[in-house]
């Protein structure tokens, strides 16, 4: 037995980045046809709220692309990945380049280094991306930045007492810069600014010391304190706005990664209520709000997902010229705030799609700082609801098109044959009106005709009944086990009686004695065949087999006539369709109802070329259910009686 593929492992965290590395582990599992996992690494606290909810994101992602999900705890990283690579032996790994937050360790190796040093048996496959930059950290004062900050400071002055005695003080002034910096970058500016102040009179404090003592007059202590406390500012300054803008960089890649997403899945809705709970949904996930879709009806709101609170709603006389009031900064999709809800006017090329209302638990809606995020899935949306309608245009003016088109053909296809035939009964009846004696030859020649006639109006209009029935679904099919070979010879003796002997040589196979069929409706099926096979190769033999495969039991009517080019094969089991230079007979109905009955019982019929020349029509029937046992004593039914 064939072992089951190994997994693949693809190690999220929660950058934006993460939903490449779920891209690159889906279609590494799809070209390896493998089972892959996304797997998350929890390294202990420290990890922010944000951070946390964002992770589980990506996870709800990857659910969503086929992956299963599994969450570690480990002290490391590396650690983490090492062992569940081991446990679950995955046959790859894709990670993305990270970078630690310590300077001292980005000098050294990286995640993927480390795995590599492990020896691990599964295949690395690493996503090179820009450096990203850790979220800052909210400590403040606490505890352990406050100890960081001293020892730090400590280690300074450690280092200055190190100078020689003739040294220059200025040297300490160096340290004392690189311990600011390095905490203003570790644990923010405020501890930064702490530690600016600390170092003015930790120097001042070494140059009164004797050791010092001889050279401090070189040196005032007011200057000394400026330089430093400007030096340590400027660089917290530049740092600060280094980190502000790495932040605003993260978050505009989420924001990208969160309109992704959300117009991924509006792609796939196919009508306003999807819309409308696929909104919902990325709302709650992105915004903590709930979101409804509001589309005007008269003096009320039809309102989806339902249901919704519709008595705290303003009627559209209300809201509507609100939202479309010019004095919000002219932009349309500018939001609305009233009480705890927040209201976008879902503004497309044509004017407004609907309004999208926004419920949060606080106080005055969503902060205006989610209001550029806000109004790009504001723009999402409403391209989505515009598409939607112009599907249903599009749709509606296709219908009415292939109405008129049909009207247009059925008239042009069944005018000459409804005129030919109500032609000849009106000119056999009026010969029998005429005054004066008719020899009875003649007398019996015309009524002769009015019947023959009558019977090819009463098949033409019988046709275009059954063929409208089918394909509304008003003829139910009656599945019943039937022996093939009784409905095989009924229609072939159906034709017997109306036209003589057929020139048709019958091959049945033993083993497809009993099939699930309604006998009246293929009955008509091989009727249809073989008419059609006897106009296109008059006085020629004809095929027809009969075979069965699991699962299926096949017919096929073949000719030896001169075929159908290939370019009207596609197109012969279309209504009213007709060969090109095809002759009296017909208008094009019988391969039409061919097809819908056909399908009617679950399957399908096509039209291929018979080797040697001439035409093949194959149709295959399911043979779903268990047949009937026969009965004890009753012998079994061959095909040895049809020639």
């Amino acid at each position: 037995m064939e072992a089951p593929p190994r997994p693949i492992l693809v190690a999220l965290g929660s950058e934006a980045r993460s939903l490449r590395l779920i891209q690159a582990g889906f279609r590494l599992a799809r070209e390896r046809s493998a089972p892959w996992i996304a797997v998350h690494v929890d390294t202990g606290p420290g990890a922010a709220v944000e951070d946390a909810e964002q992770v589980q994101v990506w996870m709800q992602e990857a659910l969503q692309m086929g992956a299963s999900v599994q969450m570690v705890a480990a002290p490391t990283l590396a650690q983490g990945l090492s062992e569940l690579t081991r446990t679950s032996h995955a046959q790859a790994l894709v990670l993305g380049r990270s970078r630690d937050r310590w300077p001292w360790a980005r000098l050294g190796h990286s995640t993927a280094d480390e795995l590599q040093r492990r020896g691990l048996e599964a295949e690395l496959v690493v996503l090179d991306d820009r450096p990203e930059v850790a979220e800052p950290g909210a400590e403040g004062l606490q505890f352990r930045a406050l100890l960081g900050t001293l020892l730090v400071l400590a280690a300074c002055t450690g280092l200055a007492w190190l100078i020689p005695r003739e040294g220059d003080p200025s040297q300490v002034l160096l340290v004392n810069l690189l311990g600011v910096t390095f905490i203003a970058h570790r644990w923010g500016s405020g501890l930064g600014l702490l530690a600016s102040a600390m170092s003015v009179l930790l120097y001042n404090f070494l140059l009164e010391t004797p050791r010092f003592r001889s050279v401090s007059a070189h040196w005032p202590n007011l200057l000394m304190f400026l330089l430093v406390l400007l030096a340590a500012q400027a660089v917290v300054g530049l740092l600060h706005r280094m980190r502000q803008q790495a932040r605003e960089v993260q978050r505009r890649e989420l924001h990208t990664a969160s309109l992704y997403l959300l117009g991924r899945d509006l792609a796939r809705s196919l009508t306003p209520e999807g819309v409308a709970e696929t909104t919902a949904r990325h709302i709650q996930r992105v915004f903590r709000g709930q979101a409804w879709l509001l589309f005007p009806d008269g003096a009320g709101w039809r309102v989806r997902p339902a249901p919704s609170p519709l008595a705290l709603l303003p009627s559209p006389g209300e809201l509507l010229p609100q939202l479309a009031a010019g004095g919000r900064v002219g932009d349309p999709l500018e939001p609305l705030v009233i009480g705890e809800a927040t209201w976008l006017s879902l503004t497309g090329t044509n004017g407004s799609e609907g309004v999208l209302r926004i419920l949060t638990a606080n106080e005055g809606g969503l902060p205006s700082q989610t209001w550029e995020l806000l109004k790009a899935f504001a723009v999402q949306i409403a391209l989505a609801l515009e598409r939607l309608r112009w599907l249903e245009e599009a749709r509606r003016t296709q219908v009415e098109n292939e109405t008129e088109r049909l009207r247009s053909t059925l008239l042009g296809a069944i005018g000459h044959d409804l005129r030919t035939p109500l032609a000849a009964i009106h000119g056999a009846a009026s010969s029998l009106l005429l005054p004066g004696t008719i020899a009875e030859a003649t007398r019996t020649d015309l009524l002769t005709m009015i019947q023959e006639e009558s019977e090819r109006l009463a098949h033409l209009l019988g046709n275009l009944l059954d063929l409208t029935r089918l394909e509304s679904g008003a003829i139910q099919v009656q599945k019943e086990w039937q022996p093939l070979e009784e409905v095989i010879g009924s229609a072939l003796g159906r034709m017997e009686r109306r036209q003589g002997h057929l020139p048709v040589r019958v091959d049945l196979t033993e083993t497809c004695s009993l099939v699930p069929l309604d006998a009246a409706l293929i009955e008509q099926v091989l009727v249809n065949l073989i008419t059609n096979a006897q106009r296109h190769a008059p006085g020629q033999e004809m095929d027809l087999r009969a075979w069965d495969e699991p699962g299926w039991v096949h017919l096929e009517v073949a000719d030896r006539g001169p075929g159908i080019p290939a370019e009207f094969q596609d197109r012969v089991f279309d209504k009213f369709f007709r060969l090109p230079g095809a002759g009296e007979g017909g208008v094009g109905l019988g391969l039409a109802i061919c097809r819908a009955i056909v399908q009617a019982h679950g399957g399908t019929i096509h039209l291929q070329e018979r080797p040697g020349g001439g035409s093949c029509f194959r149709f295959a029937l399911p043979l779903d259910g268990t047949p009937p046992a026969p009965p004890e004593g009753a012998e079994s039914l061959t095909p040895g009686g049809i020639r």
